[in-house]
Parts: structure tokens; C-alpha cells; sequence
């Protein structure tokens, strides 16, 4: 699920558009007001008091709104945050326990949990590098049946890779009947 798929993402980010959208209209609305003061100003009165009275509105109004964009900013970056996908290998893993060594707030946080590939991680990156070519059938059966052994992969997952393979686990042809 990507960013663009998270309502929340949207809803914040569509708010915080529309807040934009509505800071600019003030702020040129403002502008306007000050430079019809500034063109007739009422006789006896001074220029500044004429431009504050009429601009007043358009100041308070316009911090109004800017306030709530970055109010409305703060909850997308944060709702962006929570919602992308954390990236999952042994290196990032091994750096994370070597945080958590040192620091009690990584323990707490589970770093090295969150950053450890899962078994379906695994198995995918494995037939990549077959697909690629970087290893054969045979070792790539090879490591398939190790991580399936170690994982302690659900038989049915290892059922089904078998049988998309067509090997019997051990390395061996099946054979088929016709």
C-alpha cells in the first residue's frame, strides 16, 4: 500500500492543500485592501492606522490559516511516516541489534525486529537471484530447503514452492505421470 492509498494521507494532504490555497487568498486580499486604504486615505487621519484598520482582518485571519496548514503539515509528515513501508534486510538488522546494544531506547523500540527480513522476504530475495542468474537450480533448491528448515517456514509454503519448482525437497525430479 503506497502513500497515495492511505486515506489519512489524503485527507491531511488535501487539507493542508486547501489551507494553502486559502492563505493565498487572504494574503492577496489583504493586499488588495491595503492598496485601496493606501489610494483614498480619509483626510486628517495618519497613513499607518489607515493601513492597520484595514489590513487587521486579513493578518489575524491569514495566521489563522497558516497556523492550521502547519498544523495540517505536521500530521501528513508524520501520517507519511508511519504509513511508508520500512525497508527490510540483514544489514539494517545487524545494525539495529548493534544499536540496541548500546542504547537502551533502541531495546525498547525493537529495532532489530522491525528491520529483520521475514521468511517470505528471504524466500523472495533467493528467487530473484535465481531469476537473475547468479545461481543455479540446484543451489537455489539448496538454499530454499535451508531457509525453509531454519524459518521454520509453514509446511504449506514449502508445499507450494515445491510444486512450482517441480523438485520433491531434496533436489530430485519429480516425476509426472501422463
Amino acid at each position: 500500500m503506497g502513500l497515495s492509498d492511505d486515506p489519512k494521507v489524503k485527507l491531511l494532504g488535501a487539507g493542508f492543500l486547501l489551507s494553502l490555497f486559502a492563505l493565498v487568498g487572504l494574503v492577496g486580499f489583504g493586499l488588495v485592501a491595503a492598496l485601496s486604504a493606501l489610494a483614498a486615505p480619509p483626510a486628517g487621519t495618519s497613513l499607518v492606522f489607515v493601513l492597520l484598520e484595514a489590513v487587521a482582518p486579513y493578518l489575524v485571519a491569514s495566521a489563522l490559516v497558516g497556523m492550521l496548514s502547519f498544523f495540517l503539515l505536521v500530521g501528513l509528515t508524520v501520517a507519511a511516516v508511519r504509513s511508508a513501508s520500512i525497508p527490510r534486510n540483514d544489514r539494517l538488522a545487524r545494525f539495529a541489534r548493534f544499536l540496541e546494544r548500546y542504547s537502551s531506547e533502541a531495546r525498547r523500540l525493537g529495532l532489530s525486529e522491525r528491520f529483520e527480513p521475514t521468511a517470505e522476504d528471504r524466500i523472495e530475495a533467493l528467487k530473484q537471484e535465481y531469476v537473475d542468474g547468479e545461481i543455479t537450480e540446484l543451489e537455489y533448491e539448496r538454499r530454499l530447503q535451508e531457509l525453509m528448515n531454519e524459518e521454520g517456514v509453514e509446511d504449506e509454503h514449502a508445499r507450494r514452492e515445491r510444486e512450482r519448482t517441480g523438485r520433491d525437497g531434496k533436489g530430485r525430479e519429480r516425476e509426472y505421470e501422463w
